[in-house]
């Protein structure tokens, strides 16, 4: 029974990976740009999680709601206010600005909230289900997955069926012709920062309620969440989604038989060997294009 245990804690873990993933990989199709501070940014959902919800007590889904906002805000201001700059730049050089993005907002963090880690936020229901020969499920758990199912079909439906959706696809089939078709690419930039973020924010929420702590450690989710990036194909909606779940189940089968510090190696291990067979990922193509 170990092991349906395990499974089940992976997908729930696997549902804000590919949450994250999803965020990552759209940020890289839209603007080709590697975000490594993608992590930072859920972390800071994490800890104005513990604002809002902790402090203020507001209920979750208008918590849920202002972070999303706020996030989402924030990818518009990082796009205008310093990537917008970045376009054209060698892409070692965007990759480094990315990492000192990530620096600046744990400093800020550490500035706001100190050094100490706070406790996981208790605004979900407590408790859980238990099944056959005593797996237990956690309503936390089970509500991480639904929220993180019903975010991805929004984002699908946005971007198959909205207007903005569909730019986006244009200007990842041919960036020129959609420009001369009238399509402002910064907007479509700034849209694919705005939601990236906000997908960001709304795994933060949820792993809010999931890790023992919230601490300057967070931003080890992002790390985690690029192997499942990579393992789905950089390029690739879907296998973001499929690579945030399979990360997320393997990593916390493994890490539940061989022991919690082999939790990275699992995740990294699994791209590795996914990256020697297939270079481009699961899902991913062979040659990349920008959205």
């Amino acid at each position: 029974m170990l092991f349906t245990q395990l499974l089940l804690n992976g997908v729930a873990i696997g549902a804000v990976y590919a949450l994250t993933a999803l965020g990552f990989v759209l940020v890289f199709k839209a603007t080709s740009v590697l975000n490594f501070a993608h992590g930072a940014f859920l972390m800071v959902a994490s800890y104005l999680t513990v604002t809002f919800l902790g402090v203020y007590e507001l209920p979750f889904l208008v918590g849920l709601v202002i972070i999303v906002v706020l996030l989402a805000g924030l990818g518009v201001v990082l796009h205008y206010g310093l990537m917008r700059f970045m376009i054209g730049q060698a892409f070692f050089s965007v990759v480094l600005v990315t990492v000192g993005l990530e620096i600046l907002i744990r400093a800020v963090l550490l500035i706001f909230y100190g050094p100490l880690p706070r406790g996981r936020v208790d605004d979900l229901p407590t408790g859980g289900v238990e099944l056959f020969g005593g797996v237990n499920v956690p309503y936390v758990n089970m509500i991480m997955v639904a929220a993180a199912a019903i975010a991805v079909a929004v984002f699908l439906l946005f971007f198959k069926r909205s207007r903005v959706g569909l730019q986006m696809r244009a200007v990842a089939e041919n960036l020129e012709a959609a420009a001369a078709m009238g399509i402002d690419p910064n907007k479509v930039y700034a849209a694919a920062w705005a939601i990236g973020l906000s997908l960001a924010a709304v795994g933060g929420v949820l792993y809010a309620h999931f890790t023992p702590a919230i601490d300057l450690e967070l931003q080890v989710i992002g790390l985690r969440a690029f192997p499942a990036a990579i393992l789905g194909g950089i390029d690739s909606i879907g296998g973001a989604i499929v690579g945030g779940l399979l990360v997320g189940i393997v990593e916390s089968v493994g890490a539940g038989y061989l022991g919690a510090e082999f939790r990275d190696v699992i995740a990294f291990g699994i791209m590795f060997l996914v990256l020697l067979w297939r270079p481009s990922g699961l899902f991913g193509t062979r040659e990349l294009v920008r959205v």
